[in-house]
């Protein structure tokens, strides 16, 4: 994986974890003083705003992790990381497939129950990739073939 893959990735996973996290937080958990207002706090539809916008960056990240990264390691049998890496994957669908749900339902009650599936999967992702990036080694701006593998000209 290369550098600029990684930085996407991580650009992209992060601003998507932090706009969702604190969006959620305004929206269920803090009370407007406002009795008229729909929103929990000010900031709330400027995040869901950064939400949004980092959705498809997330998703981007998604594809070259997978690509890059993911496949390549699962081929050669690696271990390490396995467990939180096979989580972020297979969380990954659902959690962009109710992000974009959530946003097309117009009925109240499909909405909802799509929108606290999102955050719950949400959650999950973004512990598991906090856990998962510890454990990840720095890219080196190579590609993801072990040495042995690759062909030599000479």
């Amino acid at each position: 994986m290369t550098r600029w893959e990684a930085w996407v990735i991580r650009v992209g996973f992060g601003l998507a974890s932090a706009s969702g996290i604190l969006y959620g937080v305004m929206k269920y958990f803090l009370a407007n003083p406002d009795p008229d207002s729909r929103v929990g706090h000010p900031w709330q539809p400027a995040l869901l705003a950064a939400h949004v916008l980092a959705g498809p960056a997330a998703v981007f990240g998604m594809g070259l992790l997978l690509r890059g990264h993911a496949l390549p390691r699962i081929r050669r049998g690696e271990r390490e990381g396995r467990a939180t890496g096979l989580a972020l994957l297979v969380i990954g669908l659902p959690l962009v497939l109710s992000g974009y749900l959530v946003e097309v339902f117009t009925g109240e009650p499909a909405r909802k129950a799509t929108g606290w599936l999102h955050a719950a999967v949400g959650l999950v992702f973004a512990l598991a990739f906090a856990l998962h990036m510890p454990a990840s080694r720095p890219p080196d701006d190579s590609p993801e073939t072990p040495p042995q593998a690759q062909s030599n000209p000479l």
